[in-house]
């Protein structure tokens, strides 16, 4: 099975097996010696430096960032592998949606549950859980796993990383690494066991009005609260309407990060994370009015 990569929206059928095969292709990394130049007789020349080593990316030959000795590489593969024994031992791996990004020294697996179904009474329509695992060769906190769902009339991901236990992450260091099965085993049991969560939220966030006085309030409170773009809250903006709350505003941010063209995957999940912190989880949003005249 070929797993187009790159796109949020590259959802497949898949079965752990098959998924498990196209993790391989995803880059691996190890931890090299680094260098330091020194004047010589005979010109510059270069010695080990001490108690420093590079993360290398396997596949671009690029140095990622200094560590000290105590970094032990997880590649890629080798954190999703867990992740996707953890679903086949939870007995929901027969019938998922996948979607693999990789962006090098950062990739994703994206795993939707087409059984498991939130929302589809309330205002919105549908939203099929899953789960996001993210692994880093260029940040010290490197792997991570939340909850993510997809909206399946509109087709918006979108990331549940605020809900406690319902997240985790690891850095690569043996100690975590050693115990990263066993957390992720805990992680989706608890994933499973509290879906009720997100569906509480959602039915706060819906019942959580705002009211806007005009267009550039919206602009306004998305510049200040999510985007920090005025370009960017414009685009929103439009299809925001005044009468409003919560769950209607989140739901214009993730179709635009989910559907917008030229959207960065960095871009994309700063957005996201942004929404679900600020609009999502918040207990109210109050629209930001224009600042008074001196």
């Amino acid at each position: 099975m070929s797993f187009p990569i790159g796109n949020i929206q590259n959802y497949h059928e898949a079965t752990v097996e098959e998924a498990r095969r196209a993790i391989r292709g995803l880059d691996g990394a190890d931890v090299v010696p680094l260098y330091r130049s020194v004047a010589g007789g005979n010109g510059e020349q270069f010695e080990p430096a001490t108690g420093i080593f590079g993360v290398r990316n396997m596949a671009t030959n690029r140095i990622t960032m200094p560590v000290s000795n105590r970094y032990a590489p997880l590649s890629h593969a080798d954190g999703f592998g867990p992740a996707l024994d953890a679903i086949e031992h939870a007995g929901i791996g027969h019938d998922m949606m996948v979607s693999l990004e990789n962006n090098h020294d950062s990739a994703n697996i994206y795993v939707l549950f087409p059984d498991l179904m939130l929302n589809e009474d309330r205002e919105g329509g549908g939203m099929m859980y899953g789960l996001r695992f993210n692994n880093r060769y260029d940040e010290k906190t490197t792997f991570k796993g939340h909850v993510f769902c997809w909206r399946v009339a509109c087709l918006n991901g979108s990331t549940h990383a605020q809900l406690g236990e319902m997240s985790i992450s690891a850095m690569h260091v043996e100690s975590h690494i050693d115990r990263l099965r066993d957390t992720i085993d805990r992680f989706v049991t608890s994933m499973l066991s509290n879906a009720h969560r997100l569906e509480s939220v959602i039915d706060n966030a819906i019942a959580s009005q705002i009211n806007f006085t005009d267009y550039d309030e919206v602009v306004r409170t998305l510049t200040a609260n999510v985007t920090g773009s005025d370009r960017r809250s414009k685009v929103i903006a439009d299809v925001v309407p005044l009468e409003t709350n919560r769950w209607q505003l989140y739901n214009a941010i993730t179709e635009h990060t989910s559907h917008a063209p030229n959207v960065s995957w960095k871009t994309r999940d700063r957005l996201l994370a942004s929404a679900e912190r600020t609009v999502l989880m918040a207990p109210t949003l109050a629209p930001v009015p224009m600042p008074e005249a001196m």
